[in-house]
């Protein structure tokens, strides 16, 4: 195929389906088990009581998406085969199909925004807190490669040499925001807060907003920094609702 034929991969609903991709004839999510943005699904699937299969993707070489375009986790395969890339767009399918309960994109501003906020802010602000230095890069490495399942081959490349690059991950994170990792992180769940009425950002029930949010900060639970989110008056608060509601 020529360059001109390709066609770039994109987020959303994609046209072909892949139900060869499906695990067991169950909706099937292709993930990193502590990936932020895996956790977003996870929380809305939780929440609904829904059953599906999960296929761990080797962070290093991703061999289990070759197959797809899109190389990015998560991904997740309906029990049709419908094939929905990016977790904001998977979140959206997902209520759309069970119950509808938020608003799709483009009818709610605030949840939108509150949304967007979870990955251009609040993902980064994180990364920023847990790989500040590199000791607490290998601590989070040493953490996500037990959970993760890796070889022991696998778990020491990317224990000691992913330490190194998420480290300088971390200082370019970092560098985005006028503040220092932690309190940065601090005023980020203060501007949260402003955005949680009634108990979450939907109100009286968890919209869009919640589960992308809290899929954010459940990936650092366990890791440096999570103390900041245990100490804030409303997000601590927040949190151990959605923790309930979700199970994850």
């Amino acid at each position: 195929m020529s360059s001109e034929d390709s066609v770039e991969a994109t987020s959303g609903v994609q046209d072909n389906p892949v139900p060869e991709r499906l695990v067991g004839d169950l909706p099937t999510m292709y993930c990193f088990e502590t990936c932020p943005f895996c956790f977003k699904v996870k929380a809305l699937l939780g929440s609904r009581g829904i059953a599906y299969s999960k296929v761990e993707v080797d962070p290093t070489f991703k061999n289990q998406l070759k197959w797809s375009d899109w190389r990015k986790v998560p991904i997740f395969v309906d029990s049709d085969g419908t094939q929905v890339n990016d977790s904001n767009h998977i979140l959206h399918y997902i209520d759309a199909k069970n119950g509808s309960l938020f608003p799709r994109a483009g009818e709610d501003p605030e949840q939108d925004r509150w949304m967007e906020f979870s990955n251009n802010v609040l993902g980064k602000s994180i990364v920023a807190v847990i790989y500040a230095s590199y000791w607490t890069s290998v601590r989070a490495l040493d953490y996500v490669t037990k959970v993760d399942r890796f070889s022991r081959t696998s778990r020491l490349v990317n224990k000691w040499l992913g330490a190194v690059i998420m480290r300088m991950v971390g200082k370019s994170r970092a560098k985005m925001f006028d503040l220092p990792p932690r309190e940065n992180l601090e005023f980020q769940l203060d501007k949260m807060s402003e955005g949680i009425r009634g108990g979450f950002f939907g109100g009286e029930q968890p919209n869009g907003a919640d589960y992308a949010n809290f899929g954010i900060l459940r990936s650092m639970q366990g890791l440096n920094g999570f103390d900041i989110v245990e100490g804030h008056p409303v997000i601590s608060a927040w949190y151990g609702i959605m923790m309930q509601k979700s199970g994850v």
